[in-house]
C-alpha cells in the first residue's frame, strides 16, 4: 500500500540569538490516524502517527516530542501552556500519549512518532485542546543557542455532544492615523461557550456626519473557549481621508448570521492623511489599451482600448484572507486574495484577468487544479459572483473575463455533481442496443 505524506508547515520557530550554525530545517508530517481537528467518541481509543524529518544539509540531533496545554493570548498567538499551569477545563493534554519523548533523527532522516490517544468515558460536552510541540536540542557555542521548534494545535470535537458557540464582544480599538499608513482595528472577542467554530462579521467605518466610509469583512477561526483573541483587520483607504473623527462599529456572527457580539471605536484624522501607495498601479485612457500588474507577474489584468469611458486611476493591492466575506455555499477560500481600487462602475469592454495560482491554492483543492476558479464580490448585491475560469494547468494560471472590479479570491469549487438521470438513461439506452444487436445475432443464426 501506497503511504501518503501531508507535510505540516512550521508553525512557530524559537530562536535565542548567538552566533552558530543555521537554523534546522525541522519538519513534520502526518502519516496516519484522525488527524489534528478530530471528531471523537467518549471512551475512544486509537493511535495517532505523525513524521519528524530534517534536512540532508542539517546536522545530526535529538528531537524532543512534548505534550502541552494550549493557550490563546489576547495578541491572537498561540501559546503552550506547560503542564504545571495547564488549568483549563477544556484541556486534552491528559489524553495524549506519545510513544518517545525524544527521537533521534540523522541528516535527511525521517523517523516516525506515535501518539496513543485516549478519549475518557466521561469526557463531558463541546472541544478539548492541546499542543504537540516538537523542538530540536539547542545549537551553538556556550550557554546561548538555537532551538527550531513546530508547534501542532490539537482540536478535539467530542462526538454525541452539545456543543455551545457563543462569546462577546469586549473592546475595539484603533491605531492613529498617520498618513502613508494602514489604520488597523482590533476587535477582542472572547469565546464564552465550550467549542471552537467560525466567526464572521463586518466592521462599518463611517464619518462625523454617519456617511459610511468603508466596510471590512471577517472570517476568522473563534479562541478556544474561556479564552479572548484580538481579531486584526488592516484598514486601507482607497483614497486620502478628509480630516475630523470617525466612527468605527464592529459586529460579530455566526456563520449563519446569529450576532455574537458588537463594539464600536473611533480615529481621528488630524492631518493630511494619504493612504499608503498600492504594490501596481495604472492609468486608464479611452483610447488606449493598458495592462495593470504586479512585480511579480503573478496578478495581470488587461484593459482593451475603450475600457472606460474617462480617464481614471486604477491600482492593484494584496487583500488578507481573514478580511474575506464568506464564501458561497459549498466553496472554499484558497489563499490568493486581493482588491482593485479606483474603478466604482461598469466598463465598457470586458477586461481579462490572470492569476498564477500557487502550491498553497492547489494544496487547498486537494491537488486538482480544476477546482480552482476566481471569484469577485460584488459590493451592490453583498454577494460573490464566481465566474467562469479557464485554468491553465502548463502556465499554473486563472483566467476569466468581467466588466467590474472589487474584492477578488481564489476559490475552490464544490465537486461537480453527478445527474443521475442522464447517466441511469445512457446505461438503459446501452442495454437496449446490446439487447437488439443480440436479438439480431440471434435471429441471423437461425436463418
Amino acid at each position: 500500500m501506497r503511504k501518503l505524506y501531508i507535510f505540516i508547515a512550521v508553525l512557530g520557530i524559537i530562536a535565542l540569538l548567538a552566533p552558530s550554525p543555521a537554523l534546522a530545517s525541522l519538519t513534520v508530517g502526518y502519516l496516519g490516524g484522525k488527524g489534528l481537528n478530530p471528531e471523537v467518541a467518549p471512551g475512544e481509543s486509537y493511535t495517532q502517527t505523525l513524521l519528524v524529518s530534517l534536512g540532508k544539509a542539517d546536522a545530526a540531533t535529538d528531537v524532543l516530542i512534548e505534550v502541552l496545554g494550549y493557550g490563546d493570548s489576547a495578541g491572537d498567538d498561540i501559546v503552550p501552556v506547560p503542564a504545571e499551569a495547564d488549568t483549563n477545563p477544556y484541556s486534552a493534554r491528559t489524553f495524549i500519549l506519545p510513544a518517545k519523548t525524544t527521537v533521534h533523527v540523522e541528516p535527511g532522516e525521517t523517523k516516525q512518532a506515535d501518539f496513543t490517544v485516549t478519549i475518557p468515558a466521561n469526557v463531558g460536552n463541546g472541544g478539548r485542546y492541546a499542543i504537540l510541540r516538537f523542538s530540536t536540542a539547542p545549537k551553538g557555542e556556550g550557554t546561548v543557542g538555537i532551538i527550531s521548534a513546530i508547534v501542532l494545535p490539537v482540536r478535539f470535537t467530542i462526538s454525541g455532544s452539545q456543543l455551545i458557540h457563543t462569546g462577546e464582544v469586549t473592546g475595539v480599538s484603533t491605531s492613529q492615523a498617520e498618513s502613508g499608513q494602514p489604520i488597523d482595528i482590533s476587535t477582542m472577542f472572547k469565546n464564552t461557550g465550550n467549542h471552537h467554530f467560525t466567526i464572521n462579521g463586518q466592521i462599518e467605518i463611517r464619518d462625523a456626519n454617519g456617511k459610511l466610509v468603508d466596510t471590512l469583512h471577517i472570517t476568522t477561526s473563534s479562541p478556544i473557549p474561556g479564552d479572548t483573541k484580538n481579531i486584526k483587520t488592516t484598514y486601507i483607504p482607497e483614497s486620502a481621508l478628509p480630516l475630523g473623527a470617525y466612527s468605527v462599529k464592529s459586529v460579530l456572527t455566526l456563520e449563519d448570521g446569529t450576532i455574537l457580539g458588537e463594539a464600536s471605536g473611533s480615529f481621528e484624522v488630524a492631518e493630511p492623511y494619504v493612504p499608503p501607495p498600492p504594490p501596481a498601479s495604472v492609468t486608464l485612457t479611452p483610447d488606449n489599451a493598458s495592462v495593470l500588474e504586479t512585480a511579480d507577474k503573478a496578478i495581470s489584468i488587461s484593459f482593451p482600448k475603450g475600457a472606460v469611458t474617462e480617464q481614471v486611476d486604477v491600482s492593484l493591492r494584496s487583500y488578507p484572507v481573514a478580511q474575506l466575506p464568506s464564501p458561497p455555499a459549498n466553496f472554499a477560500v484558497a489563499t490568493t486574495c486581493f482588491r482593485v481600487d479606483g474603478l466604482t462602475g461598469l466598463l465598457a469592454q470586458d477586461a481579462t484577468v490572470t492569476v498564477k495560482y500557487t502550491a498553497a491554492d492547489l494544496d487547498k483543492a486537494g491537488g486538482d487544479a480544476s477546482k480552482l476558479t476566481l471569484a469577485r464580490w460584488d459590493e451592490a448585491t453583498s454577494q460573490w459572483s464566481v465566474l467562469k475560469t479557464k485554468a491553465d494547468k502548463s502556465a499554473m494560471t486563472l483566467t476569466a473575463q468581467t466588466n467590474r472590479f472589487s474584492i477578488w479570491a481564489v476559490m475552490v469549487s464544490p465537486p461537480a455533481k453527478t445527474n443521475w438521470w442522464i447517466y441511469g438513461g445512457a446505461i438503459a439506452a446501452g442495454i437496449i442496443i446490446v439487447a437488439a444487436l443480440i436479438a439480431v445475432l440471434t435471429r441471423k443464426k437461425k436463418v
